[in-house]
């Protein structure tokens, strides 16, 4: 015993409390392995550890903490891209090896045409699709193979109409708690004409059924449409509208309720333009245009006025490779908060991301014809265990070249 020290400062020292012996409580490895990177190949690579981390890797209960801790971070991997086919739903995977998710693993056959078949949305893991089947919409989770298909409400069945929507898993499904195929689906479409509105409809898989259809009118509807996908920043959901002006259509997920907000940017604003959370918090845009990237903040003054204020601006020139001229922005990762963009040669288009707040710019290594009519972006967890050939699933990423 060191002069001095306390039969209780000696018990601390005691070998049963090194870090070594600690790795012996399973609940501890457990939470340690919780927070391994969400890479694909992550969980494959440390079950072959050990008999004993295989057995806990395994398990379906810390899977479940796996996605959840990782969804709840922000930090789930952008591993692909789903675009339309002749014969259904395909899924590009852009992730290098180990990491590449085989494409067959995600591939979705619908039973409607495939040309009228949509992908509204990507979020959460979750895929949004309507008229997989005439009339209806489905929900799925690619990653485990869960489905729920569902009857369009009657105000959104007509397929010659745009309209948009969301998909969000409940907080306690995201959390790693009860069912974890619990979710929210929020569908809106904007009716131009002299009785231009907007209206909404919302599916809750609590209650198994949709709300009341709820709408609002406005002149600023007229001209205006909804061509690109939404954005979740704090409590609310939001859509650019695009035409002879331009606004932004929100969804307050407390109050239930919908608002048009006019949108005056200096210089108008561009057709390759997303919704995002701005640096800081609150609302925010990112819009390319040619190869100059510009982010605005809405900001409020001691008046409560609200106006767009520039942030920043980036020359797309000096992050893409030399000679990338003809610069294409194909969409916006939401979750990860990273551009999406293309540029355009003899062999085809090659994507790029761009990450917002790091500026750090990745080739994807994917090569495509030309640019999808169709493309999602889809961030998710993918653990080996889960999903289809779930056993396999490990080996097969780890001998994936």
């Amino acid at each position: 015993m060191i002069p001095g020290e306390s039969d209780r400062e000696m018990t601390r020292r005691r070998p049963n409390s090194s870090p070594a012996a600690a790795l012996e409580d399973d609940d501890l490895l457990g939470e340690i392995l919780l927070r391994l990177p969400p890479q694909p190949s992550s969980l494959p690579r440390a079950s072959l550890t050990c008999r004993r981390w295989r057995r806990l890797l395994r398990d379906p209960g810390f899977l479940r903490r796996f996605r959840a801790h990782h969804r709840s971070r922000g930090t789930p991997p952008l591993i692909g891209f789903f675009t339309r086919e002749e014969k259904g739903i395909s899924f590009v995977p852009t992730l290098g090896p180990p990491d590449r998710v085989p494409p067959e693993l995600f591939r979705l056959q619908t039973t409607g045409r495939a040309e009228k078949c949509r992908i509204v949305c990507c979020r959460d893991g979750l895929v949004l699709l309507v008229n997989v089947h005439p009339g209806q919409v489905l929900v799925w989770d690619p990653v485990t193979g869960d489905q729920r298909r569902l009857p369009l409400p009657l105000a959104f069945r007509n397929i010659a109409k745009i309209y948009n929507g969301m998909v969000l898993r409940s907080a306690a499904a995201a959390a790693g708690d009860g069912d974890r195929f619990q979710f929210q689906i929020v569908l809106v479409r904007c009716i131009k004409g002299r009785h231009a509105r907007a209206i909404r409809c919302v599916y809750s898989s609590d209650i198994g059924a949709w709300g009341d259809i709820i709408q609002i009118s406005t002149p600023l509807l007229r001209t205006l449409s909804m061509v690109k996908s939404g954005a979740l920043v704090g409590r609310s959901l939001y859509w650019p509208l695009y035409g002879n002006s331009a606004a932004i259509l929100e969804f307050d997920l407390h109050r239930q309720n919908l608002a048009v907000i006019p949108l005056h940017l200096d210089g108008g604003m561009p057709c390759w333009t997303w919704i995002m959370s701005a640096e800081g918090g609150g609302l925010g845009l990112v819009s390319v245009l040619g190869h100059i990237a510009e982010l605005w903040k809405k900001e409020t003054d001691s008046d409560g006025v609200a106006a767009w204020r520039r942030t920043k601006t980036v020359d797309l020139y000096n992050l893409l490779p030399i000679g990338s001229r003809n610069i294409l922005g194909i969409d916006f990762a939401e979750e990860n908060n990273m551009l999406i963009l293309g540029t355009a040669d003899r062999i085809g288009i090659s994507i790029f991301t761009v990450h917002i707040q790091s500026m750090q710019c990745r080739k994807l290594p994917v090569n495509i014809k030309g640019v999808p009519y169709f493309f999602q972006p889809f961030a998710s967890v993918y653990t080996a265990g889960t999903g289809v050939g779930a056993e396999h699933a490990g080996a097969e990423l780890l001998h994936n070249r």
